[in-house]
């Protein structure tokens, strides 16, 4: 238990309706249904549901103190009124694990495409450099060297101050959606570095404008901490209009791009085959080889080794230790099929992400290139049409196929995908609702010396069942394997 005093001493707030002196508290929640005696009850206003509806709720089951953003004079208990409940939910989360990042080095990475492996791969090199290092990301968390699954790129602000509460590592890396920053999932957050990716066309259902997106992305440097650092893709323009703003109010920008005028300048850029990048910075020159193919991730390379380098100042040492990362799961996932062809599973779900991971394949020279491209239901439909163009300049077959279908009915959404085959024509699209069906139906066609790529999951599970009981894309791919081997094999 912790008291209610010490846990209110650095909230902001407009009005408290009586003391909480000698009052003790159990926990903090959002969640009327979490509420037992002895919980501070934070009232929020969310999307589809206002947490101040359920004030009396959280009362009845035993809140000793409810916060909110609405006037209220009738409560039993103590009220605090502030400004914003988000906001509040983070300074209060912070005050009761006693703020749990004291210490710590803390990493954000933020952008629309390459958060998930610029923040893996900073992982692993610090965990090679000897740095004990949690990972709260999209594809999962990794805490203390246990892993843990994770539904939200940015976690709930109560679920980050868990996490940081029971990290016992030395740093903690964050990726940070722009939904996060928005929500003040963050808040009470400083950050020693934060990396800045790329900012492209995407969640415009959610923003009102790029501008909109940029300003949400840019919170995330608004919380460094004085002596923070920021590593940013200069070769984005909003990348080098941020480094530019955050130059003019003197924080520290380290520039990252092709450009001579980068504070590090990436050369030699090799994509495929045997990827590798030179980065030429402290006037020496380091050639830095992986196994990711793609120009998009070797920036995201680029971005973590400038990071971690600014942190372990060995890059003689990252430069070994860059050559072993053993990837993430769900980005640029290769698979040598039987039959003598090549299957990428990728996470691409944006129309620049799509076109990247194809031109990547098509720089390898296939034979033929097979696209299964899926949509999600009930999200940004504007950027849908562009991953389509996208698909059929750089595929010799489109198969268009859904990912989570969420509230729509699989009916919904394949009248959803026949318009697009309406209106880009039958010859190089083809529909299959069923996702492991439009799967099956890439990796049978395809021989020797085609790719598949199969985009818009990535790493995460199925929501629907299938005819082959798979949760990814990959299993769906490693089962497929298993039965070419088998006919093969006769």
């Amino acid at each position: 238990m912790v008291e209610a005093k010490k846990i209110l001493s650095q909230l902001e707030y407009e009005h408290i309706s009586e003391t909480v002196d000698r009052i003790n508290v159990v926990n903090i929640v959002d969640d009327s249904r979490k509420v037992k005696e002895g919980s501070i009850f934070v009232a929020v206003k969310g999307y589809a549901i206002d947490g101040h509806e359920f004030i009396e709720e959280a009362v009845n089951k035993g809140a000793i103190a409810v916060v909110g953003e609405e006037s209220l004079n009738h409560l039993t208990v103590p009220y605090i009124k502030v400004k914003s409940s988000r906001k509040a939910l983070g300074e209060l989360a912070k005050q009761f694990y006693d703020n749990p990042l004291k210490g710590k080095t803390v990493i954000g990475v933020t952008g629309t495409n390459g958060k998930t492996t610029t923040s893996h791969l900073i992982h692993y090199l610090l965990e090679q450099s000897n740095m004990n290092t949690s990972l709260i990301g999209t594809a999962n968390c990794i805490i203390n060297s246990t892993v843990y699954e994770n539904a939200q790129t940015t976690p709930s602000v109560l679920e980050l101050y868990k996490h940081f509460y029971n990290s016992k590592d030395d740093v903690i890396v964050i990726e940070v959606s722009s939904h996060g920053l928005a929500q003040h999932r963050l808040a009470g957050v400083e950050f020693d570095y934060a990396v800045f990716t790329n900012l492209t066309y995407e969640h415009l259902d959610y923003h009102e404008s790029m501008e909109d997106y940029y300003q949400v992305k840019k919170k995330l440097f608004n919380q460094l901490k004085s002596h923070g650092q920021a590593v940013v893709n200069v070769d984005n323009e909003w990348g080098a209009r941020l480094c530019r703003e955050l130059n003019a109010k003197d924080l520290n920008c380290t520039g990252v791009g092709k450009q001579l005028s980068s504070n590090v300048v990436m050369k030699d850029l090799v994509s495929v085959g045997e990827p590798s990048v030179t980065v030429h910075y402290k006037h020496k020159s380091y050639q830095l080889n992986w196994q990711m193919l793609g120009i998009h991730n070797l920036y995201n390379l680029a971005l973590a080794y400038t990071t971690v380098d600014l942190i372990v100042k060995s890059p003689a040492q990252l430069k070994e230790i860059v050559s072993n990362f053993p990837g993430v799961p769900g980005r640029f996932e290769q698979s040598k099929l039987p039959t003598g062809s090549k299957v990428v599973v990728d996470y691409a779900h944006t129309p620049d992400a799509v076109k990247e991971v194809l031109l990547t394949i098509n720089e390898a020279k296939p034979n033929k290139l097979i696209h299964v491209l899926a949509f999600k239901a009930n999200r940004d439909e504007s950027k849908r049409e562009d991953m389509v163009k996208h698909s059929l300049e750089q595929s010799d077959l489109t198969i268009l196929t859904t990912g989570d279908l969420d509230h729509l009915t699989e009916n919904e959404m394949n009248e959803e995908l026949h318009k697009y085959q309406i209106e880009f024509g039958s010859d190089q699209i083809k529909v299959l609702t069923g996702r492991v069906s439009a799967i099956k139906e890439a990796v049978l066609k395809a021989e020797e010396g085609d790719w598949v790529v199969i985009t818009g999951q990535g790493h995460k599970s199925y929501q629907q069942s299938n005819e082959l009981n798979t949760n990814t894309d990959q299993e769906t791919i490693d089962y497929l394997k298993k039965l070419l081997s088998v006919e093969q094999s006769y």
